[in-house]
């Protein structure tokens, strides 16, 4: 069994070290504890996007290489798995190891927001995008963030009971080919990926063979979010 499964609520801020961005607002914190046989553990979370959080591994302090690891895990390349839910490694240092053991781990982690939030930035600034948003009645300016996406998508589903997908599945009836597959891909965006399943059928693929420049990009960073 992974102990330190069991223990990933077990972290709070017993020894939590604030990480600032260049307005000198906190946005990353490494969070420490100490488990009862003297090992340290330590959590990379990004205090502004939820979602973008680790998993959990074990390092070896003699091997100095990863064990009961969830997932297949590189110890020189920290990022081993990264969607809307999880994006690197939480990890078990004994003390044997040095106590900035963190940094090349979390220099690896605000890469990778970067980068999860320049495809956001790109896919929310595209032509197809905007459009199929304004069709659907859904204000997606304030998003900052695919999280950000993913909740007003919700939100605004439920505030209408139901009545934003139901706008997006008339919608799909009536696009041009390349603009179906945007709007497959907003709903999958948004968590409601068996909406899209059910509009896109039996002909998706013939249907993305089809798509090409925006329509293209827009579809293809939707899917990379995942």
């Amino acid at each position: 069994m992974n102990r330190t499964a069991d223990r990933a609520d077990d972290f709070g801020n017993d020894d939590a070290l604030p990480i600032v961005d260049n307005n000198c607002h906190q946005e990353w914190r490494v969070e420490k504890t100490n488990t009862s046989d003297g090992v340290r553990q330590e959590r990379i979370r990004h205090l502004t996007m939820p979602r973008f959080s680790v998993r959990l591994v074990r390092i070896d302090p003699f091997e100095n290489r990863p064990v009961q690891a969830e997932g297949s895990v590189d110890v020189r390349r920290p990022i081993y798995r990264i969607d809307h839910q999880t994006a690197l490694c939480e990890i078990d240092w004994t003390d044997e190891l040095p106590e900035d053991q963190h940094l090349p781990w979390l220099n690896a982690a605000r890469k990778a927001h970067t980068a999860l939030r320049g495809y956001f930035d790109r896919w929310k600034s595209l032509s197809p995008v905007k459009e199929m948003a304004e069709r659907i009645e859904l204000d997606i300016g304030a998003c900052q963030s695919w999280w950000d996406y993913t909740e007003s998508f919700c939100a605004e589903n439920d505030r209408t009971e139901g009545a934003l997908v139901n706008r997006v599945k008339g919608l799909a009836g009536v696009v041009s080919t390349g603009e179906l597959p945007v709007l497959l891909a907003m709903l999958h965006a948004a968590d409601y990926s068996r909406a899209a399943d059910e509009l896109a059928g039996e002909d998706l693929w013939r249907r993305l063979d089809l798509t090409y420049g925006d329509c293209a990009e827009a579809v293809g960073l939707a899917i990379m979010r995942q």
